[in-house]
């Protein structure tokens, strides 16, 4: 016998496969062939059951009904939207809405609407799977100890045209807004390859061919301004919300050879990968050591008593997010290798220091 997520499955599986309006008796009469064909022994309720599952369908949006053409009596069923899987435990339910919470935090708002229905119903099986009514949203929910920066505004349909883009291995005609340009347009002919959803936006990794300055074009000499093309025939990382338009390309354009989103080719420019992996060794007070231990920087990592502090060593890379653990917890740590990061850390605290030090003398004038 199926339980009843199955059950519901399975007929959001037959109205899929007929696309076509079907009777609420011949769905019942298919169900009940589908479920003998799988070896469940076959369908021991009740047609009112089915349809009652395909009430609930509707108003999860899964399925619409009208009434039949031959008989005003009968009802006829369609399904509507994307093909969701509706077999969840109410722990998977659980874990499905945190993953949708934790998405939202980190600027996917768009993405998760468009699966309201499997969130409503991750909502029903958590509600059936508890003996009192229960509000969720105070029950479960996801963060960071990070300030999350609200996510920058992109046009929806940019984002769509980049997903078929890549489904298809289409090229593309980007406009966009570099940073450092004083406001002028640049027009590129890319290959989108990847998107990098971090930091609570929406990042393209693409291959420019060919760029077209709407305006004075920057000085040459000048380094490029972070997330925006590295000049042509390069990998390069763009910001969707400053993408302004999006529309079919004009050139033919093969994917990099071996291209991996994951690669530091690609993380380079992504989330600024300045070093391959090296040896790094820090010098940590006891809270840092704790919290290390318990959640370690690498899976290599070793730690040793040191002095009255504590040693780390391990290989990793030297990235943007690791320069910002460190200066985030600068009380608590010190660079010890590699020499380069350790200058890096030290001029930043000065900076930080100089800073406050005019802040103060601000204040007392």
């Amino acid at each position: 016998m199926i339980n009843r997520a199955h059950r519901r499955d399975y007929l959001r599986q037959i109205l899929h496969a007929e696309g076509k309006p079907i009777k609420t008796a011949d769905v019942h009469a298919i169900l009940a062939s589908w479920v003998s064909d799988n070896s469940y022994g076959g369908v021991n309720h009740h047609e009112k059951t089915t349809l009652r599952d395909l009430k609930v369908l509707e108003e999860l949006d899964y399925v619409v009904s009208q009434e039949s053409e031959e008989d005003r009596r009968e009802l006829t069923w369609k399904a509507v939207g994307r093909s969701h899987s509706l077999v969840l435990s109410p722990e998977d339910a659980m874990s499905l809405t945190a993953i949708f919470q934790h998405a939202e935090r980190f600027g996917l708002q768009s993405a998760t609407a468009q699966l309201k229905g499997l969130r409503d119903y991750a909502e029903l099986v958590m509600q059936d799977g508890c003996i009192r009514k229960l509000d969720y949203n105070k029950r479960i929910t996801s963060g960071t100890r990070f300030t999350v920066l609200l996510p920058g505004k992109h046009n929806p349909e940019h984002l769509k045209r980049l997903q078929t883009a890549i489904r298809q291995d289409s090229p593309l005609e980007v406009g966009y807004l570099p940073r450092d340009a004083d406001g002028v347009e640049c027009i590129y002919q890319l290959k989108p390859l990847g998107l990098s959803h971090q930091d609570s936006n929406i990042y393209l990794s693409a291959y420019v061919v060919e760029e077209k300055w709407l305006g004075k074009e920057p000085d040459a000499e000048l380094p490029r301004g972070k997330y925006s093309s590295n000049g042509p025939n390069k990998l390069c990382a763009l910001m969707l919300h400053r993408i302004t338009k999006v529309e079919p390309g004009k050139r033919d354009i093969n994917d990099p050879e071996g291209y991996d989103v994951h690669s530091d080719e690609a993380q380079r420019d992504l989330v600024s990968v300045y070093t391959p992996p090296q040896l790094t060794r820090l010098c940590l007070s006891p809270n840092l050591h704790t919290r290390l231990t318990e959640n370690p920087l690498e899976k290599d990592q070793k730690l040793e008593p040191f002095g009255n502090k504590w040693l780390l060593t391990c290989t990793t890379r030297d990235t943007q997010g690791l320069r910002l653990f460190l200066l985030a917890n600068a009380a608590d740590i010190e660079v010890l290798e590699p020499i380069t990061l350790r200058e890096h850390i030290h001029e930043m605290l000065i900076a930080a220091l100089e800073t406050y030090k005019k802040g103060e003398a601000v204040s007392r004038s």
